[in-house]
């Protein structure tokens, strides 16, 4: 038998978070921090207008651009009133006119960028490459691996800190923390221990794996583990009290040691950590601290999906289940064997379907059986619906199946299991559902933040990968928080595996140029890919 183990955005510039479900397109400002390094001409054509004179167009050997607010929306034409049609991220840098291609309603300037689009310099951008936000040469998301940053998991209410606070600040600013760190100190260990995750299984650069996850975790140091170097050396903007300016849509004045504070539960990316007085700090996204004492490591499901092109074809099944055993058939009745499947193994299958009593079995490409009630089927079509045509890309999801396939035309290509919303096939205007029909994906993001709730209580969700939204609220997007694809758990979103989501962002279009953080499918950037849910 052939088996293979692995255990709503209405706009680009986002303000508030939103969570799947929440048709009202408000949107978030906390998300990545780019990088220094200047991009070329990479990735896509020219932009859809260039300017008549030649120093109003940029060039891969141009002078640059950079973004120093969170997002720094990207425009069709040198016009607020254009479609914008992505946008950069804190920190990115990208190559930029000599000259200004209009000042209409930007008294900065609009500059042509590469690959393409307009900037307007009143929108938070700088051709001052001095400025410190450019200058400190933030970490940016990493476009080759299934998790963008380092992530964690906030273990105890933690304070986010503006700036480096010394060891008196922390005990002012925390309560019990003597008991904290002794308990931090005892069991450390164990707090910190990593499992082996999404980004230890080798991928290609268009996200197929190409072999097994390793049986051991990297050996990583404290600063590794959230994002750092392996130096501990602390970054020269925040040496000595200094600090950065303020990026995050949570304003506080200028002194202040901390910014606010974050949930247990919550979610946060990191680009960088070191030590501090006491312990070690991480550094998130947004430029806050928090100590690392009172996170956990967050490292992604290794589960993915199969290519259908590699020996691979439909029926396959994937173990939905903790355990899943396999069963002999002996004349009408099925008997329980010893061998048992892990989950989130994926399974060949004849497509042949018995039943003993209550109970249904589906055939192995080895002969044996297994219940129906432990996988997530993948089948083909009796029939498949009219975007099937020529090459066309599209992306069947069944909800009442749990699993996701990419078509080419009338050709699956690749296939895995989902998360879809946990209200079933309810109405998601009343329940948190997915919804139904024929959509196309809208704009992509390498990250986003949502918010969602376990039991009942909020939590933050920062940073999501590879968010691909559809409708409204609703968006196809990675689940660094759990590892229940196969099942309905969601608020209406469809959750993919880290690797599986990178997998089909670098496959859907709009394509996403090398030096942006989202892009928004319009004219001149593409049509968005197909995406069909059905029941």
């Amino acid at each position: 038998m052939r088996t293979t183990t692995r255990c709503a955005l209405l706009g680009l510039v986002v303000s508030l978070a939103v969570g799947c479900g929440d048709e009202s397109g408000s949107e978030s400002g906390i998300g990545i921090i780019s990088n220094v390094k200047v991009a070329g001409n990479e990735g896509a054509a020219g932009p859809a207008a260039l300017p008549a004179d030649p120093d109003m167009t940029a060039k891969p050997d141009g002078p640059a651009l950079g973004a120093i607010e969170m997002a720094v929306s990207i425009y069709e034409r040198p016009d607020h009133r254009s479609d914008k049609i992505g946008y950069l991220r804190l920190g990115t840098t990208v190559r930029r006119g000599n000259k200004p291609a209009a000042f209409d309603s930007c008294q900065g300037g609009f500059y042509n960028i590469l690959p393409k689009g307009y900037v307007c310099l009143d929108d938070g951008a700088t051709i001052d490459l001095t400025h410190p936000l450019i200058r400190a040469g933030l970490k940016q998301a990493d476009h080759d691996q299934p998790l963008p940053y380092a992530y964690a998991f906030v273990r105890a209410i933690a304070p986010r800190y503006y700036r480096l606070p010394t060891e008196k600040e922390q005990y002012k600013y925390e309560m019990s923390l003597k008991r904290h760190l002794r308990s931090f100190k005892r069991l450390k260990r164990k707090w910190n221990a990593i499992q082996v995750g999404a980004n230890d299984v080798r991928i290609d650069q268009l996200g197929n794996v190409l072999g097994p996850p390793p049986e051991e975790p990297p050996e990583l140091s404290e600063g590794e583990k959230f994002g750092g170097d392996g130096s501990d050396a602390i970054p020269w903007f925040f040496d000595g009290g200094r600090q950065l300016p303020n990026v995050s849509n949570f304003k506080v004045p200028d002194y202040a040691v901390i910014t606010n504070r974050i949930k247990r539960h919550a979610g946060v990316a990191l680009i960088d950590a070191f030590q501090g007085e006491e312990r070690h700090f991480g550094l998130t996204t947004d430029l806050r601290l928090i100590p690392t004492s009172k996170l956990k490591p967050g490292r992604g499901s290794t589960f993915h999906g199969v290519e259908l092109i590699q020996g691979w074809e439909l029926p396959i099944g994937f173990v939905k289940r903790d355990r899943a055993y396999e069963y002999e058939k002996r004349g009408g009745r099925f008997k329980k064997l010893k061998k048992r499947y892990a989950y989130g193994t994926a399974i060949q299958l004849t497509g042949d379907v018995r039943r003993d009593g209550k109970r249904r079995y589906v055939e192995t490409e080895d002969g044996t059986w297994m219940r129906t009630r432990d996988l997530a089927r993948s089948v083909a079509h009796s029939k498949l619906p009219k975007i099937a045509q020529n090459k066309t890309k599209w992306i069947d999801v069944s909800i009442q199946r749990q699993v996701l396939t990419l078509y080419e035309g009338k050709t699956p290509v690749f296939t895995t299991m989902v998360s879809t919303g946990k209200d079933g096939l309810g109405d998601p205007r009343k329940s948190h559902s997915t919804p139904r029909g024929t959509f196309r994906v809208r704009d992509k993001h390498i990250t986003h933040t949502m918010d969602s709730q376990v039991l009942g209580s909020e939590f933050e969700l920062n940073d999501v990968p590879w968010v691909q939204y559809f409708k409204a609220g609703y968006a196809l997007h990675a689940a660094y928080w759990h590892t229940e694809y196969g099942r309905p758990r969601s608020h209406g979103c469809i959750n993919l595996s880290p690797i599986d989501a990178y997998r089909i962002f670098r496959w859907t279009e709009p394509q996403l140029p090398a030096s942006w953080h989202g892009v928004s499918a319009s004219e001149s950037t593409g049509e968005g890919t197909l995406i069909h849910v059905r029941p």
